[in-house]
C-alpha cells in the first residue's frame, strides 16, 4: 500500500513539473511568447504575440500540443529508459515542424523550444536519479540490519559479485559465547533479556564491524563472524585477534555497566580458527545466506566452547598462531574435540610481542619447555616445571594444578603409546 501511493505521488509530481515546464514551450511554439535577436546579437527582447498567431498557427500549433501530451505523458509515467526516445522524437518533431514545413523558416522560438525541451528532460534526469538514490539508500539501510553492512558495500561496489555462489578462501573464524548462558537467562524476563542480549550483540558486532569483519549470524547468545570474506584480506588473522581483545574490552565495560543497572554481568569466551572454508551465499530458493562452512568453522566453535574448560577467554587453533607472529602465545594442550578427526593443539593469546616484559619471555620460555617434555612423555620433567610455574604464576595457579593431576594418573592408566598426552574433548565438550 505504501509503495503504491509512492508511485501514485511520484507520477502525479512528475506530471505537474512537466506540464508547468511545457507549458512555457508551448507559449513559444504557439507564437504567443517571442524571442527577438535582430535588435543586436548580444541582447534579446520579448514580446507577447497575438491570440490570432495562435489560432492560426497550423501544422505547428497541433505539433506542440502533440508534443506537451507526449512529454507530459512520458515524463510521468515512463522510465529513465523508455522515456529518452519519447524526448528524442519530441525533438524531431519540433525541428520538422520549424523547418520542414513549407512556409516555415527559422524562427527564433526555435531556440527557446529546443532549450526548453532539453531543460524539461535534464530535470527529468535529475529528478529520476534523486528518487533512485534515495530509493536505494533506503533499501540499503534496511537490508544493513539483516545483511552484514560490509558485504552490502562490496556488492554495491561489485554488483558483478552478486553473480556469484560460493568459492573456497581461507578465513578466520570466530565464534563469541556468553558463558552460563542459560542459568542466567532463568532469572531475566522475556523483556530484560532481550534487551540484554542486544546490548552484548551490538557491543561485539561493532567491534568486529571496526576490524573487518563479517558478522555472519546470531545463535542464541552465539555470535560467528568471518574474516577474509567478501573481501580477501592478508591480515584475516590479525585482525580478528585484535577484534578479540577489544571484545573483551568492550563487553568488560558493558558487563559493569549491567551491574549497575541490577542486570546480571556478562562473561564471555571466543574461539577462533584459521583454514580454508567455502564461504558465499548459500541455502535454497526459498531462504539464502552468506555464511562460510568447513573446518575452521567447526573447530572454531568447538576452541568457543573449550574456552570453560581451562577458565580462560580466548582459545586459538595452532593454524591462527602461525598466522599473528607479531603475538605471544601460552600454549594450552593438545586435544581431541568432538566431530573432528585430527587432534587440535590449543593456544591462548598473551600479548603483542612488543608489549612483553623480559620477566613474561622468560615464564613463557619455561612453559614451552614444560609443554615439550609432556608431549614426548618426560613426566617427572614436566611435572616438576608446572609445579614451578604453579608457584611462580598465582594466577594460573589452578591450570598448571589439572596439568600435575593429569600426569600422576597418566602414570598409573595410561599406556606410554605416544598419545598419552591427547586429551580427549569428545564426551566433555559436545
Amino acid at each position: 500500500m505504501q509503495h503504491k501511493s509512492a508511485n501514485l505521488y511520484r507520477y502525479t509530481r512528475n506530471t505537474i513539473i512537466c506540464l508547468i515546464a511545457l507549458a512555457v514551450v508551448g507559449l513559444f511554439s504557439f507564437g504567443l511568447v517571442q524571442l527577438d535577436f535582430s535588435t543586436s546579437p548580444m541582447s534579446f527582447s520579448i514580446s507577447a504575440g497575438s491570440t490570432e498567431s495562435l489560432l492560426n498557427n497550423g501544422a505547428r500549433g497541433v505539433t506542440s500540443i502533440l508534443i506537451v501530451t507526449t512529454l507530459a505523458l512520458g515524463s510521468a509515467l515512463l522510465s529513465i529508459v523508455s522515456a529518452l526516445p519519447v524526448f528524442a522524437f519530441a525533438v524531431l518533431l519540433v525541428v520538422v515542424v520549424f523547418y520542414a514545413v513549407p512556409g516555415n523558416g527559422f524562427d527564433p522560438s526555435f531556440v527557446a523550444v529546443i532549450a526548453m525541451l532539453a531543460a524539461v528532460f535534464l530535470a527529468y534526469l535529475a529528478g529520476a536519479f534523486r528518487d533512485r538514490t534515495s530509493h536505494q539508500r533506503k533499501v540499503s539501510e534496511f537490508f544493513r540490519h539483516y545483511v552484514p553492512s560490509n558485504l552490502t558495500d562490496y556488492y554495491i561496489d561489485n554488483p558483478s559479485g552478486m553473480d556469484a555462489v560460493s568459492d573456497s578462501r581461507e578465513l578466520t573464524i570466530l565464534f563469541c559465547d556468553i558463558k552460563r548462558f542459560t542459568a542466567t537467562a532463568e532469572t531475566l524476563d522475556p523483556d530484560r533479556l532481550r534487551d540484554w542480549l542486544n546490548a552484548y550483540f551490538g557491543v561485539v558486532s561493532r567491534v568486529i564491524h571496526q576490524h573487518g569483519g563479517t558478522v555472519d549470524k546470531y545463535m542464541g547468545d552465539s555470535v560467528m563472524a568471518f574474516w577474509g570474506a567478501p573481501e580477501p584480506s592478508d591480515s584475516h588473522a590479525s585482525d580478528a585477534m585484535h577484534a578479540s581483545l577489544r571484545i573483551q574490552e568492550e563487553v568488560a565495560v558493558l558487563s559493569q555497566q549491567m551491574q549497575n543497572l541490577g542486570l546480571p554481568p556478562i562473561t564471555i569466551g571466543i574461539g577462533m580458527a584459521t583454514g580454508f572454508a567455502n564461504v558465499g551465499h548459500m541455502g535454497s530458493r526459498y531462504h539464502m545466506t552468506y555464511t562460510a562452512v568447513g573446518d575452521p568453522v567447526n573447530t572454531a566453535n568447538r576452541l568457543q566452547r573449550c574456552t570453560g574448560y581451562y577458565d580462560i577467554s580466548v582459545v586459538v587453533s595452532e593454524s591462527t598462531v602461525e598466522k599473528v607472529p607479531e603475538y605471544l602465545f601460552r600454549e594450552l594442550d593438545t586435544v581431541h574435540v568432538k566431530g573432528r578427526q585430527r587432534f587440535v593443539r590449543l593456544f591462548e593469546p598473551v600479548c603483542p610481542v612488543e608489549d612483553a616484559s623480559p620477566a613474561l619471555h622468560k615464564r613463557l620460555q619455561l612453559h614451552d619447555k614444560a609443554m615439550q617434555f609432556y608431549r614426548q612423555g618426560m613426566w617427572s620433567d614436566a611435572e616438576r616445571l608446572f609445579a614451578k610455574l604453579g608457584r611462580d604464576d598465582l594466577t594460573s595457579r589452578e591450570f598448571y594444578k589439572k596439568y600435575v593431576d593429569r600426569i600422576q594418573k597418566i602414570r598409573t592408566t595410561s599406556p606410554n603409546d605416544g598419545t598419552a598426552h591427547i586429551l580427549d574433548l569428545t564426551q566433555r565438550i559436545g
